[in-house]
């Protein structure tokens, strides 16, 4: 089979531009050494298109990919060629990307990923859409029959999904305002000068017909009235940045709906680039309950899933991955249940005087700050405000308790849950067969007040993230005798998966 022929366009105009792009470079080159005339720039950039469009066509034309009884077949290259056979056991996950361009030509990027990969196996760029959603159901049936669920495989064969939950625009709402997206805040750092630049501007013309100032300079200002001006426009950065944050998530989640296909999960989502994806539950590690502080209030949650393996549409947060943005909390524990059955935790808190350790680093932190400024103060002539981080020390012992009062773990029968979290609080449920290690750990500080942290250690890469589920601040104790707990609860569950 072949892909679609926009692909072929697609092909050699891209590589035609990179051709060009390496033919202009090595021609300004040449004239710089060697003081030739200009038109070898010309010749070189025409000629290096030339050749990357003939290569793209060549690229597009060799390019050719089959389904078989069992495998997934793709030959490609030009000068390299190459044969790929990937069984349909071992394909993980299929996914469907449209960005807006795509979606106006009727055109979709297929993906392959294998279990346990990182990289992609397979890239279709472009099929149809309706060759792409073919690809996506058929290797699905194909993948279950192909794991000897054979009933399951041709009961459902060709049959729509069934759908489970559809994110609807009261909830996208509040998932827009209850999630701040770190990233937003670089958004807005660099976007604020641009619209502060345009403010200024705009009160100049206006004071200037009333005698007012040529020109504004941050600089003539006194090291005091500088760092007053920077907080005030503190609060002006977090709200350009929850405003850019509710923005890429609206984008993002438009239209998201969850379904049922086998023993599959499938989804789609997106608003300017549409996302159509699977998430196989048999390699779900572990559940992860997501509880914003502004959300909780209104009795909503989010439920993540964490497999082994890729997870698909995330880009950069690969391997954690939504089953429900947000919703009410009962209809998420309801739904992970249906995923992985466990118990309703309840949850053991930490001793109180992690506590007492949570409110001296806040101390420190405040410390910190008032020590840096008097530096600075001594420096710079007319900063007397080095004090300022001291009107946020009533707080501190605020802030520990709750920090210490959503930490906590819980140990069940079959799962091991763990929370932690004030403004994002979430719960984590682990099963006792996902385990990969159990392990304590204790920091200087934690061995003098005779706390250690327990981790326990799954089959994702969200650790590079977002850290292994794991019990902070703990009794020494405690986690010693969980540590023997879950080794030995870990081998039961393994036992009774052999014998079954």
């Amino acid at each position: 089979m072949k892909l679609h022929p926009l692909s072929g366009v697609w092909n050699a105009l891209s590589r035609g531009m990179n051709g060009g792009a390496v033919g202009f470079f090595l021609g300004m080159m040449g004239i710089t050494v060697t003081d030739g005339p200009i038109s070898i720039v010309f010749v070189l950039t025409v000629v290096g298109f030339v050749m990357g469009v003939g290569y793209g066509a060549a690229f597009y034309l060799l390019f050719d990919y089959e389904l078989t009884a069992d495998t997934f077949d793709v030959t490609s290259g030009v000068i390299n060629r190459q044969h790929r056979e990937i069984p349909f056991h071992r394909i993980q996950n299929i996914d469907v990307t449209q960005s807006l361009g795509k979606r106006l030509f009727g055109v979709a990027v297929l993906t392959a990923e294998t279990a346990g990969g990182g990289s992609t196996e397979i890239t279709l760029h472009f099929v149809s859409e309706e060759k792409a959603a073919w690809l996506q159901s058929t290797i699905r049936d194909r993948k279950r029959a192909t794991g000897g669920d054979e009933t399951t495989a041709t009961g459902d064969a060709g049959r729509s999904p069934t759908q489970l939950f559809a994110l609807r625009s009261t909830e996208l709402a509040v998932l827009a305002v209850a999630f701040l997206r770190p990233g937003a805040l670089f958004i807005a750092l660099f976007g604020i000068p641009f619209v502060a630049d345009l403010g200024q501007s705009l009160l100049l013309s206006i004071a200037r017909p009333f005698g007012g100032p040529e020109q504004l300079s941050v600089s003539a200002l006194s090291p005091d009235s500088a760092l007053v001006l920077a907080l005030v426009g503190g609060p002006l950065l977090l709200v350009s940045a929850w405003i850019v944050s509710a923005l890429v998530t609206v984008v993002e989640y438009f239209g998201f709906q969850l379904g049922r296909a086998g023993e599959d999960l499938v989804y789609q989502r997106g608003l300017l680039q549409r996302y159509s994806g699977t998430i196989p539950v048999e390699k779900v590690q572990s559940l992860t309950i997501t509880e914003p502080v502004l959300a909780r209030p209104l009795g909503y949650a989010g439920l993540s899933v964490e497999t082994a393996g890729y997870a698909p549409g995330q880009a950069d947060e690969r391997k954690s991955q939504s089953a429900i943005p947000l919703s009410n909390r009962s209809r998420v524990f309801e739904l992970a249940r249906d995923i992985e059955p466990f118990e309703e935790p309840t949850f053991t808190r930490l001793p109180k005087r992690a506590r007492r350790r949570y409110f001296a680093r806040y101390l420190l932190i405040v410390g910190g700050l008032i020590a840096v400024g008097y530096l600075l103060s001594q420096f710079l002539g007319g900063f007397t405000l080095w004090y300022l981080p001291a009107v946020v020390l009533p707080i501190t012992p605020i802030a520990a308790h709750y920090k210490w009062k959503h930490r906590g773990y819980h140990v069940g029968t079959k799962h091991v849950a763990f929370r932690t979290g004030y403004w994002r609080r979430t719960t984590r449920v682990v099963p006792y067969y996902r385990l990969q290690t159990v392990f304590t750990s204790r920091t200087i500080f934690q061995r003098r007040l005779g706390l250690a942290t327990l981790t326990a250690d799954i089959a994702s890469s969200t650790s590079l993230r977002g850290g292994s589920p794991a019990a902070y601040d703990i009794d020494s104790d405690t986690a010693d005798r969980l540590y023997a707990l879950l080794g030995e609860r870990l081998q039961r569950a393994l036992r009774s998966q052999l014998m079954e």
